[in-house]
């Protein structure tokens, strides 16, 4: 299904597009999009197509046009965020240096960024130190976090390969099934993929 003005939430919810299309599609229907995230994209996609109307939005900027970058340090608060390399070993040095040894978790990244992005949008007052605090607690949660909302191809796989019944299941066979899944209309799960397979 093509994106549509006219098409229902229904309709947008049982289809998958990539992030790409949703901007441009959110472009179209009128909605600043700045740096958000995929899902929120669709979020504001689908509250637009939901009422009628543009949402009031404004995208959260990491940092302020024209100045620098924050000086690294534990203390400094947190204006002009930069999230590469260098900012990800001083804070994993932050988060180690209160508990050492303690191992990377997958999805630490995109919650940390949730957490601040939140801050920032509530107009909060946070430093270095505490966004290394929110690292470790985040590295230290038992289990698995919580899964991307955006990323409904990898949740579907981590699910896949998670399922005993699929150990035999090669990848190329893993994203066969994400393609039918695709393709067919309803939610782009593995607990939808299970249903369709069955019948």
């Amino acid at each position: 299904m093509e994106l549509d003005p006219a098409m229902s939430v229904a309709q947008f919810q049982s289809s998958y597009f990539y992030a790409a299309e949703l901007r441009q599609f959110a472009q179209r229907l009128g909605i600043t999009v700045g740096n958000a995230r995929k899902h929120e994209v669709e979020a504001l996609i689908l509250e637009c197509l939901g009422i009628g109307e543009v949402p009031e939005h404004r995208p959260v900027n990491p940092r302020r046009a024209g100045t620098p970058r924050d000086a690294l340090d534990p203390g400094n608060q947190v204006l002009n965020y930069v999230g590469d390399a260098r900012t990800k070993q001083f804070l994993l040095g932050l988060a180690r240096s209160q508990s050492s040894g303690i191992a990377d978790k997958s999805g630490q990244w995109y919650w940390l960024n949730d957490w601040r992005r939140a801050q920032q949008a509530a107009g909060a007052e946070f430093s270095y130190r505490d966004l290394g605090n929110r690292l470790r607690a985040l590295m230290q949660t038992e289990g698995r976090l919580p899964q991307i909302p955006s990323a409904r191809m990898n949740n579907f796989l981590t699910d896949f390969r998670a399922d005993p019944a699929n150990s035999e299941f090669s990848r190329k066979e893993a994203m066969d099934a994400w393609e039918q899944l695709k393709a067919a209309d309803g939610p782009k799960t593995y607990e939808h993929w299970t249903t369709l397979r069955a019948r």
